[in-house]
This record gives C-alpha cells, sequence and structure tokens, in this order.
C-alpha cells in the first residue's frame, strides 16, 4: 500500500514528504535551507521558522536576544505533523510564555548530531537559559539497523556510501554491474532487521552524550532537561478513528521507515531504554522526564494525537507543551 493514501486523512504530511536534506560539515546534512510551503518553511541555515511576538522569524533573528532558551531533537521537535510553523514545539512554549524558546528539530538526528548541532551554533547567542532535549527514537531505531560499525549509524548511511562508491568505481565496469546485481536483490526483499537492539551499545552511547551535555550545562550555566519522546504504543494510547486508519495505511506499506519503527515500538524496548535514561540522567544530575508517562494522563488521551508512531498533530505539540511548561 503507498504511504501516499495517508494524505487525505492527513494532508499536511505531503509537505512533510517533500522535505529533502542538504549535505553539511561535521552533522553529515541538515534540514533543506529556505524550504518554502503553506505548512512548513526553513530559514537560509535550514531551521524551521519560529514564532515570537506573533511574528515568524528566522534563526539569525535571534543571535542579538538578550536570552533565548532551545528546544533540541529530531523531527518531533522540527514539529512533523504540525499544520503550520506556529504549532511546533518551540513557537507554541514561545507564545504561551512570551519568552524566546528557539526551534533546534533536525529531521533524522541521533542524539550526537543533535550535539554537535548544538556545538555549531551555541555561541551564536548572548546567553542560554534553558536546552530541552526530545529524543530516543532515532537512537533506537539506528541501533536495531546499525551493521556492527564502532563508529556507529546515522540516517542515509546507504546514500553516502552509494555517492562515494559511484567516483570510486566509476571506471570499474564490473564492480557497477556486480552494485546493481546486489540491489535488485535488496529490492527484491523486505529489508527488516530481526535482530535485537543492543541495548548496552545504547547505554555506552548515553554515558558519553549525557556526560557532556552535563558538561556544557554546566560551564555556559543554562538549565537543561531531557525528555523522552512519546510512541502511541508507549502510552498504550486506545487509537481514534483517525489514528487507526492512519495505522493501518502504514502497516500495510512497504514503506521501510514505518515498518521500522513499528518494530522498535514494543513496550518491552521501551522497558529497557527507559531504565537506561533514568540511570544515566540520574548520575549526571540531568531532569528526566518521561513524556510516555505524562501523556497518559492527558484528558485527550481518547483524541487524535499521533500522525504516525512518533510524529503527532497540532493537538498532541500542545500536550506535549504543556508537559514541558510544568516541569520546567
Amino acid at each position: 500500500m503507498d504511504i501516499k493514501k495517508r494524505y487525505h486523512i492527513v494532508p499536511e504530511m505531503k509537505f512533510y514528504d517533500q522535505i529533502t536534506c542538504d549535505y553539511k560539515p561535521f552533522v553529515m546534512f541538515f534540514n533543506k535551507q529556505n524550504f518554502k510551503s503553506e505548512i512548513v518553511n526553513t530559514d537560509e541555515l535550514g531551521f524551521r521558522l519560529n514564532l515570537f511576538d506573533n511574528i515568524l522569524k528566522k534563526q539569525s533573528d535571534f543571535f542579538n536576544s538578550d536570552e533565548i532558551s532551545i528546544i533540541i531533537g529530531g523531527s518531533l521537535v522540527f514539529g512533523f505533523g504540525a499544520t503550520s510553523d506556529k504549532k511546533t514545539i518551540s513557537s507554541i512554549l514561545s507564545k504561551k510564555t512570551k519568552q524566546t524558546f528557539l526551534n533546534f528539530g533536525a529531521t533524522a538526528f541521533n542524539s550526537t548530531q543533535e550535539l554537535l548541532l548544538f556545538l555549531n551554533f551555541f555561541q551564536n547567542f548572548k546567553k542560554i537559559k534553558k536546552v530541552i532535549i526530545i529524543s530516543g527514537a532515532n537512537d533506537l531505531y539506528l541501533n536495531l539497523t546499525n551493521t556492527n560499525d564502532n563508529w556507529g549509524n546515522f540516517f542515509f548511511k546507504e546514500k553516502f556510501e552509494k555517492i562515494h562508491n559511484f567516483y570510486r568505481y566509476r571506471k570499474n565496469y564490473k564492480k557497477k554491474i556486480k552494485n546493481l546485481f546486489l540491489k535488485f536483490l535488496k529490492n527484491k526483499k523486505k529489508i527488516i532487521n530481526s535482530k535485537p537492539i543492543n541495548f548496552n551499545q545504547l547505554d555506552l552511547d548515553y554515558k558519553k552524550i549525557l556526560i557532556l551535555w552535563s558538561s556544557l550545562a554546566k560551564n555556559y550555566n543554562f538549565d537543561l532537561h531531557f525528555y523522552l519522546q512519546p510512541f502511541s504504543s508507549w502510552i498504550e494510547k486506545p487509537l481514534s478513528i483517525k489514528e487507526n486508519e492512519l495505522f493501518k495505511i502504514l502497516d500495510n506499506s512497504d514503506d521501510r521507515a514505518h515498518l521500522i519503527l513499528k518494530e522498535i515500538s514494543s513496550l518491552e524496548n521501551y522497558k529497557h531504554f527507559s531504565n537506561i535514561l533514568q540511570n544515566r540522567t540520574k548520575e549526571n544530575g540531568i531532569n528526566l522526564i518521561d513524556l510516555n508517562t505524562e501523556l497518559k494522563k492527558s484528558k485527550n488521551l481518547d483524541k487524535s494525537l499521533f500522525v504516525d508512531r512518533v510524529h503527532m498533530n497540532d493537538l498532541g505539540y500542545e500536550e506535549i507543551s504543556n508537559i514541558i511548561l510544568n516541569n520546567i
């Protein structure tokens, strides 16, 4: 089943599916710069436009601000599923508090890339008050699909390898024919990696990452908060009619990303992963809030909150924003 069929339920996703990336130093890639649409827009750096004083502004407009806070993470923070730039977590928080919360959401980033993004831009600001990390799903996904590379894993890795091999073997016709044959065989299979998640590796990864985040917070005097992002199944959410229809389309599609998200969304994986985060944040003095636990308390739990297993709609992002406001 073609996942484009979901457009009649969540038409805004058509615009998110159109967003590509630009290749960048250190982080490998970042959101497409100067992307324009009626739903989602990015600035000349690739950051999503941010609402402040009822005006949508680009990231560089805040470089001279006296004080800002940062929401950092993957596509959830970027706002996949929101119907406008005004409906992302950062924009909602800015509107509710009259303070500046900036969107450091980066589509398909892992926790290491999130840290590198912060390092690349944080000194552009005079004072950072709070850094709020909302993350987790991409690290689980990449751990499951990792090929035992000690360097770790990142999204679009296969594309980088194809580009490299194209130039490396561009005059080696036997190699090119072999690669085409292997590609054909690969496309014939439904590629789902059934090996278990390596939670020991995830634990080591977060040990390194959170030590660095904690050191930065102490040295640059900002409050640091970590929020484990929600999965619909981790909340044990009763799906609405709309969500049921969406999940039926996604679960019967041949879209690899959605099928892997389904595989990692088990409650057993959630239990192991949340334990890792609880231990590692505690030893580094970082405030941890599990959005799954908090969303279970929502009065809107029976309504549509998700556009897929990890991305939310406007009401979902409103719910997360309220949880953040109650915990910072």
